[in-house]
């Protein structure tokens, strides 16, 4: 071969080994690196391998694991994220919002993995310069929930990652909860299923030994949680986070589709031609100012607290047994504003 072309092959072949080393915990031997690298088309002899790992030990973080053979590579914690190509500002910005609405939705091994990436990330937007607008994406940008900012329930220390590991790995968990409904503390053995976030609770979707149904457990009253070995099963009817979420499972559903009617003033009239409440809303402006709505809906708890929300904005037309529900809670809250207060 001649000289430039192996040199080439050289340059190939070690440039891919370093992609392939991980970073400590993990560890891979030359025979691992060996086999990957034939995977790619490139087949050397495992003591090519050994020498090549050997060669760029020597001037980069890496370090040989020689406990036990196979002896294994890894990639030194201290060791800077080797980002070739370059990372660019706007995978730097992704990786750095990522980071910032994480904390929860990521289990904590993930979270780990990303420590290297998203400090190289933040060095990508700082050297863009404070003129660059991507590097002040992540100070101009905030989401903001619809209502008061209520601080989440606190949980015992620990038992939120427990959980999050029994849903990455698939494992059963033991875990003691409190119900509110019967003010009870129980040991169940659970099958994880998945997580919702509904600002500010959260919530943790599983099956309880015996029973096959999905149960919506608040991850603030999960007292303590252990792994098992056992490994999780999905109900027998299968599972489908986003079919129970169009089901309404969340929005504490007390009935069927309603056809909702209502009068509601100008200013909500326009927020509603914005944001629909369905597919078949309508919306007819009268002489006096005000517009009638009217749209098919869930009939849930969370529409009579939006309306209720809405005070004198809005007038329940229909269904009459909607309408008298929301009347009955007005005519209950005037009667406690018009006693004096009790302190």
């Amino acid at each position: 071969m001649p000289e430039g072309q192996g040199m080439r092959a050289t340059l190939q072949r070690r440039m891919l080994l370093l992609g392939m080393i991980p970073r400590r915990p993990r560890r891979l031997s030359a025979p691992d690196l060996k086999e990957r690298l034939a995977y790619r088309g490139i087949e050397v002899s495992l003591r090519t391998v050994e020498r090549d790992v050997e060669n760029l030990s020597s001037f980069l973080p890496l370090v040989c694991d020689d406990r036990e053979r196979p002896y294994g590579w890894y990639w030194s914690d201290e060791a800077p994220l080797q980002d070739v190509p370059a990372m660019d500002p706007e995978t730097a910005l992704t990786l750095q919002i990522l980071h910032a609405h994480s904390a929860q939705l990521l289990p904590p091994s993930a979270r780990a993995r990303l420590k290297p990436q998203v400090a190289r990330a933040r060095e990508v937007l700082d050297s863009a310069g404070e003129a660059s607008g991507l590097s002040l994406w992540p100070e101009r940008v905030r989401i903001l929930s619809n209502g008061p900012p209520l601080n989440p329930p606190e949980m015992p220390d620990g038992v939120f990652a427990v959980l999050q590991q029994g849903l990455l790995e698939r494992r059963c968990l033991d875990i003691t909860y409190r119900s509110r409904s019967k003010g009870q503390v129980k040991d169940h053995r659970i099958h994880p299923l998945g997580l919702v976030f509904r600002e500010p609770v959260i919530y943790f979707l599983a099956t309880m030994e015996p029973h096959q149904d999905v149960v919506h457990l608040a991850a603030h009253r999960i007292e303590a949680a252990a792994l098992t070995d056992q490994p999780a099963r999905d109900p027998e009817g299968g599972f489908d986070l986003d079919q129970i979420i169009r089901d309404g499972a969340f929005d504490y559903p007390e009935g069927d589709a309603i056809p909702l009617e209502m009068r509601v003033n100008g200013d909500l009239a326009y927020h509603l031609h914005e944001a629909r409440l369905a597919e078949d809303q309508l919306i007819e402006r009268g002489p006096d100012g005000t517009s009638r709505v009217t749209a098919t809906v869930r009939d849930t708890a969370r529409l009579k607290w939006w309306l209720l929300g809405l005070g004198a904005g809005v007038e329940v037309v229909g269904p009459p047994s909607l309408r008298d529900a929301i009347a009955q809670e007005l005519e209950s809250a005037r009667l406690a504003y018009r006693t004096k207060d009790p302190a």
